[in-house]
């Protein structure tokens, strides 16, 4: 394992320390951190693509800035992590308009990115199968059309991983 990686994962895990994810059991936030990079491992050995899996979320949640991911894992890493980062401005906004905005952003972010939203939005998904948050089976449909339309304008960079949030996806309809 590179250096790049190991100190990725270390991030992460510091900047996600005091999380846990949403639904049952008091999973660390950190984990899902993993699933993602996991995800992305299984469809590329491209460095700075699974040091920013493993960094996807540490901009949205916690006090770190892109500056700081620039400063320590580089400008490539940042770019993906950048374009996978939710703006300020739409964080507050109903899920399915924050959800088309993240689709549009998707259509145009590089390989990489597009590797680690897919990799997280199967996270998520599998996440509310395995460790359900309590939605309603409204909000899990929402949630779960919206995952389809920011996937759908990834779609075309891995058939793999694709099938694997169709899997995903799959699986949680069948418990709504």
């Amino acid at each position: 394992m590179s250096q790049l990686i190991v100190r990725a994962a270390d991030r992460a895990a510091r900047a996600h320390a005091n999380q846990r994810r949403k639904g049952e059991g008091d999973i660390p936030y950190v984990n899902h951190c993993t699933a993602v990079a996991a995800l992305v491992a299984s469809v590329t050995d491209d460095e700075a693509t699974l040091a920013a899996a493993l960094l996807h979320d540490t901009v949205e949640d916690s006090d770190a800035t892109l500056d700081d991911i620039i400063r320590e894992f580089g400008p490539q890493v940042a770019e993906i992590v950048s374009a996978v980062t939710d703006a300020e401005e739409i964080t507050d906004l109903p899920l399915a308009e924050r959800k088309t905005k993240q689709a549009k952003k998707m259509r145009s972010a590089p390989l990489g990115a597009k590797l680690v939203k897919i990799a997280d939005q199967t996270s998520n998904l599998t996440d509310i199968v395995n460790i359900p948050p309590g939605w309603s089976v409204e909000k899990r449909t929402a949630y779960l059309e919206g995952t389809i339309q920011v996937v759908d304008a990834c779609r075309g960079v891995n058939e793999a991983l694709e099938q694997k949030f169709d899997e995903a996806a799959d699986r949680l309809r069948a418990t709504l």
